[in-house]
C-alpha cells in the first residue's frame, strides 16, 4: 500500500512541477514583483525542486514494487510448493504505521515453527490483514497452519 502511495505522490508532484514550469506567472520576493529573469529563475527553481522530489518518491514507489512483486512470487511458491507445518504465535499487535479512519489496517504476527529436520525458526510479517487476525482469533501462543519453502525453510507464509 505504501508503494502505490510513493508511486502516486511521484507522479502528482512531477505534473506539478511541469504545471510550474510552465506558467510563466509573476512571481514576488520581498513584497515587489520581480523582473522577468528573476521570476523564471524561481519558477525553474521550484519546478526542479518539485520535479526532483517528485522522481525520489516515484522511484521509491517502483522499487517497492519490485520489491513486492518478488515477495509476491516467492510466497505464491511457498503456498503451491510448501511444507505444511504448525506455527506458535509468540506475538500479536496492531501496526499503527497505516490506518484507515484511524483504525490500524494491518497486524503484526510473530510465530515460531520447526522444519521436518527439527531446526526451529522465527518470522515476523508486519502486513497481516487486521480483520483476518481477529476473525481467526489469532492471539500469543495460538497455533497457525504455516507452509516453508523446500530449499529454505527460513522462508514461510500463513495459510489462511
Amino acid at each position: 500500500m505504501k508503494r502505490i502511495i510513493f508511486l502516486f505522490a511521484g507522479i502528482v508532484l512531477i505534473v506539478v512541477a511541469i504545471i510550474v514550469s510552465q506558467s510563466g506567472g509573476t512571481v514576488i520576493i520581498n513584497h515587489q514583483v520581480a523582473g522577468s529573469e528573476a521570476s523564471n529563475i524561481a519558477i525553474y527553481a521550484i519546478s526542479g525542486f518539485l520535479g526532483l522530489l517528485g522522481f525520489i518518491f516515484l522511484l521509491i514507489g517502483v522499487i517497492g514494487m519490485i520489491r513486492g512483486s518478488k515477495q509476491m512470487k516467492v510466497n505464491q511458491y511457498i503456498m503451491q510448493n510448501g511444507i505444511p507445518a504448525e506455527g506458535t504465535v509468540t506475538f500479536v499487535d496492531k501496526n499503527w504505521t497505516l490506518l484507515v479512519n484511524k483504525n490500524p489496517i494491518y497486524s503484526i504476527i510473530e510465530y515460531t515453527y520447526t522444519d521436518s529436520n527439527g531446526a526451529q525458526y522465527s518470522r515476523k510479517v508486519t502486513n497481516a490483514n487486521s480483520n483476518l487476525v481477529t476473525r481467526m482469533g489469532i492471539q500469543v501462543g495460538s497455533k497457525i497452519p504455516i507452509k516453508y519453502s523446500p530449499q529454505n525453510p527460513a522462508e514461510s507464509v500463513i495459510v489462511v
